[in-house]
Parts: C-alpha cells; structure tokens; sequence
C-alpha cells in the first residue's frame, strides 16, 4: 500500500500563519471558508453548525449563512465530530484532539501525543461513550476507552511477546519514546515543527510510514551510530547500548508492523507499493 507521505505536509503549507490575527467577530460565508474537511452539528446552548477547514475550526450560529473562528490557532483542522451523547470532538494538527461538552463556550485540549498520526474520523457508540474509534490518515484505526485521553491500535496488544521484545520495549520507553512516540506513532507535531522547515521530526517506528523500508541491518547501524542528518539521533553505541540492545529494539519495532509490512521489510517494499 502507497502511504501518502504528503498528506500532513500539504495541510501545513496552506496554513503556516499560526495565530489567527482576525478576531473571532471576523465574519465568512460559505463560499468564502477555507476548504472544508468535516462539518457538525452541535446544540449547545443554541443550534451551531461547525467545520473544520485547512485553515482552522469555524462555527456559525445562523444556520451557516455566516461563519466565524471558533479556535484561535489557524492550523489545519481535519475533523469534527458530535458523538451520541452531545459531545464535540475537532482534531487540529499541533494542538490534537479538542473536546466541547454541552454548553461549554470553547474548546478544551484532550489530548496531543498523536505522533504523527491525524484524525480523519470519530465516533463513539452511545451505550458506552468513553470509547472513542478513530481513523487515522493511514487508513488505521485506533480506539480509546477513557473518553480520548489515551489510544491505542485497534487489536493492539495481543501479540505474545518474546523476550527479545521484551526487553526492547523497555529499552525502547526509556531511550527512544521521548522522540518517536509511544507505540512508535512519530513525533507529535508542534508550533516549531509546523513552521521550521529545517526541523527534522522523529519519525514514526511502527509500520505506518518507511521504517518497513529498511533491513534489521540498517535499523541496527542507525540505532548504533545515529544520523548524518540530525543530531537529535544519537548514536546510542556511545551512550552505552550494545548490538543486542539494538536488535531487542529493531524485534520490538518489528512487533509494532502488521504482517504485509514483515513480509516486504527492506529492499522488497518496492515490490508491495
């Protein structure tokens, strides 16, 4: 499968002013919104109708006929969502997962450890409306049970795990989630990365994006002596790690890919694009 590796890179582009400078009066109609990724219909204390759009969350109080920011930042928004019990959920790149219950007047933040993952969808069932199922860009669904707070892929987990993982998963949470993310879902975005264009983010470990592409060999050499291309990626051979540390850790990060992933890793990934 061709993972659109552009898909995050273009919604930046269209929006690399980050704070808006218009103030939330400032008033759009329809045909003069930012493109339009999701709408929603919320009661609160009145009827509103939301968007999410390439340049930040609107909402309109008059049946859509005129529109304003209802989110200060400009950033890309992908989704927004009403789930059965009248809650409001809206992703926005760099500021994650927001949340507006009932007749709550502004976004309150969720939750922003995505990695490099976007919500694309959301939805919740109504007999139990602490779990949340999301879709991500990749086409990957995750599910939080705690309302948002944390997530996790869906039949994650049930893999049994080797000693070898084992010890790579620690080894991991110590040294490499800081960076890559829990469950190695990537750098989660932020102010800086969004607008330097020399920031070198850390990349996603599962099967989501290229680290597939490379042999235990190559991950190996990277985890030992580092990058040429940022400092950010030690070479961890000097702050004491072994070779058997670093194959724990390529078994873990293998235990994060789905079993198409295992069987095209390496120089064979060209044929299963």
């Amino acid at each position: 499968m061709k993972i659109n590796k552009t898909f995050v890179t273009q919604l930046i582009g269209l929006s690399l002013a980050m704070l808006a400078s218009i103030a939330h009066s400032e008033a759009l109609t329809l045909e003069t919104l930012p493109k339009i990724k999701g709408v929603a219909r919320h009661v609160g204390t009145s009827p509103q109708l939301h968007v999410a759009t390439d340049k930040g969350l609107y909402v309109s109080h008059d049946e859509g006929r005129s529109w304003s920011l209802s989110f200060l930042f400009r950033l890309p928004a992908t989704m927004v969502s009403e789930t059965a019990d009248g809650t409001l959920y809206a992703f926005v790149v760099g500021k994650g997962l927001l949340r507006i219950r009932g007749s709550e007047p502004m976004w309150t933040p969720v939750n922003n450890t995505f990695g490099a993952q976007v919500l694309t969808q959301l939805s919740a069932t109504e007999d139990d409306p602490n779990r949340l199922v999301g879709l991500n860009q990749f086409g990957r669904i995750i599910v939080s049970t705690d309302e948002g707070a944390n997530w996790h892929r869906n039949g994650g987990g049930n893999k049994p795990l080797t000693q070898s993982v084992q010890e790579g998963e620690k080894l991991y949470t110590t040294h490499c989630q800081s960076c890559h993310g829990a469950e190695g879902v990537g750098e989660t975005y932020t102010m800086e990365s969004l607008t330097n264009e020399k920031y070198i983010m850390a990349p996603s470990l599962d099967d989501s994006t290229h680290a597939w592409h490379h042999t235990d060999e190559a991950l190996v050499k990277m985890i030992l002596d580092g990058s040429q291309r940022t400092e950010r990626m030690l070479a961890w051979k000097e702050q004491g790690l072994t070779e058997q540390n670093a194959r724990a850790l390529v078994a873990y990060m293998k235990s994060l890919w789905g079993q198409r992933a295992l069987e095209c890793q390496g120089p064979k990934h060209m044929q299963c694009m």
